[in-house]
């Protein structure tokens, strides 16, 4: 069972084939320059480095086009994993689906075009000499197409968490020692936060001046995307870091229920002088059973998908440095 399509699924979540994007990245990526051979600036835009920011609008744009559908896959994975684990009946459990995952198509067109708008302002900050009208119309449309795209993107990404929200307030049957339903989770959340990171490297590529690269305004804004993909990873999971840490305050409580009780008998019999049988054995057992509750994580993520987090934080400095030296060495 998965969610209602959005328009934006319809668009851009569905795996297209590979000739496609071939060709459509081929014509996106070489439009600009044939733009700008038709306005007999081609060699200025070559010999000025602006080939550079041409490429941002089309790159972008590419790049949500080729994740999403891995998006869209790993989050039918997230509900396929969890569906067994719920009460509910196949009927129910589609229903509930079908209520959390409907975004109304007024909504997703109401922040492209949003977006779109505020690609328009964004243009003229640093749009093209009158002297070449076609590339200058082609950067306006571009990226108005960038910003409103993702604008959109942001918008279906953040409604669609409803989705595993809503399958989180379902009464779920979790073993606090069998966490494997929920490695799903823990998996979507990397790809959401290394998705991000991936945006922050191809704008580093194709927009930043590598003047202001090392600037202390550059690295205070790197750190803040630093803490939004840390922040991506750990609020994708919240949800599910919530039950969990419920299931084990539930099974720890019932543990020490049984530890007190034990051991009120304990002394009971230990008062009377009578044989204390195995009641020191059960509270050992108990208090073993214990510690390993107290071990268990609330977070359904391991250590593979941490250091891979820790890396790719670094990836967009890493890239920024290979710019700089590539310059340098071809200036």
């Amino acid at each position: 069972m998965l969610p209602s399509p959005s328009l934006f699924d319809r668009l851009f979540g569905k795996k297209r084939p590979a000739w496609l994007i071939l060709l459509v990245s081929v014509l996106l990526l070489l439009l600009p320059f044939g733009i700008a051979f038709l306005d007999g600036v081609l060699s200025d835009v070559l010999q000025k480095g602006h080939w550079r920011v041409l490429f941002l609008s089309p790159a972008i744009i590419l790049y949500i086009w080729l994740v999403s559908p891995l998006i869209s896959r790993v989050g039918a994975d997230v509900i396929l994993a969890i569906q067994p684990y719920t009460s509910l009946d196949a009927e129910s459990f589609a229903s509930v689906l079908k209520a959390a995952s409907y975004i109304h198509p007024l909504q997703e067109v109401l922040f492209f075009f949003t977006g779109f708008i505020l690609g328009l302002f964004s243009a003229q900050a640093a749009g093209f000499d009158q002297n070449a009208p076609l590339l200058r119309i082609y950067w306006f449309v571009s990226t108005g197409l960038m910003y409103g795209i993702l604008f959109w993107t942001i918008f279906v990404s953040v409604a669609s968490t409803r989705v595993n929200a809503a399958l989180h307030r379902q009464p779920l049957k979790i073993d606090i020692f069998d966490q494997s339903p929920f490695e799903a989770i823990g998996r979507q959340s990397l790809l959401l936060a290394l998705v991000f990171v991936g945006g922050i490297t191809i704008s580093i590529l194709f927009s930043i001046q590598m003047d202001s690269l090392f600037s202390l305004e550059v690295w205070l804004v790197y750190l803040v995307l630093i803490l939004v993909t840390m922040l991506i990873f750990f609020l994708s999971m919240y949800p599910t870091h919530k039950v969990l840490a419920q299931a084990k305050k539930s099974e720890l409580d019932l543990v020490k229920k049984h530890i007190y009780k034990t051991f009120r008998d304990l002394l009971k019999q230990s008062d009377e002088n009578q044989p204390l049988g195995d009641l020191s054995t059960q509270i050992s057992n108990l208090a073993l059973y214990e510690q390993r509750l107290q071990a268990m994580p609330t977070w359904p993520y391991n250590t593979s998908m941490l250091r891979t987090l820790f890396f790719s934080v670094l990836f967009p400095l890493l890239t920024a440095l290979v710019r700089k030296v590539s310059e340098a060495l071809f200036q």
